[in-house]
């Protein structure tokens, strides 16, 4: 269950966000929450900046728990897309993690349970 906010240049075409949202759930499945997808929200927005300059940024707002090889590997997944989609180098890209408790994350009327990996 992460949410995820990408934001991408003003001007970005409607194909190539849609294709950075399904991009983004993939790289989630892949590194981040394997094997959980009830729960991942993504979504891909224009804002005014330039590449290197304000944009790329993802917002990940997440449970506690996730090891930092499994964050890095999602910054890796993301960096890759985003330089295939927009041309942004990864250097360019500003990932911010949030971590904040699950019962502060409330999906269908109820706090979601602590975070766990897939294979425990």
């Amino acid at each position: 269950m992460p949410v995820i906010r990408v934001d991408v240049p003003g001007g970005t075409p409607l194909e190539t966000q849609k294709r950075i949202r399904l991009g983004v759930k993939d790289a989630v499945l892949r590194t981040l929450a394997p094997k959980e997808t009830k729960y991942d929200y993504v979504a891909v927005r224009e804002v005014v900046a330039e590449i290197g300059d304000g944009a790329p940024l993802v917002q990940v707002d997440l449970r506690p728990g996730r090891e930092p090889e499994r964050k890095k590997a999602l910054v890796d997944a993301i960096a890759e897309l985003l330089e295939r989609e927009i041309g942004s180098p990864p250097a360019d890209l500003y990932v911010l993690f949030r971590e904040t408790p699950s019962e502060n994350h409330i999906c269908g009327g109820a706090p979601l349970p602590a975070w766990v990996p897939a294979d425990a």
